[in-house]
């Protein structure tokens, strides 16, 4: 026995890793996610100016929303005046209904709808009521957050 233990010699050599499957890996899991997400284009109209809430928070979901952009002078769009101009509640629903066939069956389609800050709110009223006419119930109205006033400042 002591022979053999005489014999033996440690390993000089460091041992090393073979990273190759490892990059492989890296790179099959880089192309599973590129595929398997789901990219959502929101496009806004920058004529549109958000109105403030002091209450306002983003949706949680962003998936199934039809964007509908209400200006100020009573105008409707979907994308923007020059790409997508509604010329009425009749068009709105129509708009709605291409947009919502679009959407997959899973997916509870939802209004969102950018008004001017400057807009009336029977615009609003029309859009939430061509839209139920074209069985999607449920409208998102876009606000951006403000910072609460704290009750020490007297305001």
């Amino acid at each position: 026995m002591a022979s053999k233990l005489a014999t033996m010699t440690a390993v000089s050599d460091d041992p090393k890793m073979d990273s190759s499957s490892m990059i492989d890996m890296v790179f099959q899991l880089l192309i599973f996610f590129m595929v398997s997400a789901r990219l959502l284009l929101n496009t806004i109209d920058p004529a549109i100016e958000i109105p403030v809430a002091t209450n306002a928070k983003p949706p949680e979901e962003a998936a199934g929303r039809i964007i509908i952009h209400v200006y100020e002078d009573g105008g409707f769009a979907g994308k923007s005046r020059k790409e997508e101009p509604l010329a009425d509640e009749a068009a709105i629903t129509e708009y709605v209904e291409r947009q919502k066939a679009v959407i997959e069956t899973s997916i509870t389609p939802k209004i969102l709808l950018r008004g001017d800050k400057r807009s009336v709110v029977k615009y609003a009223k029309q859009v939430v009521k061509a839209s139920g006419a074209a069985g999607v119930n449920t409208v998102i109205f876009s606000a951006y957050p403000t910072a609460k006033r704290s009750a020490s400042s007297g305001n």
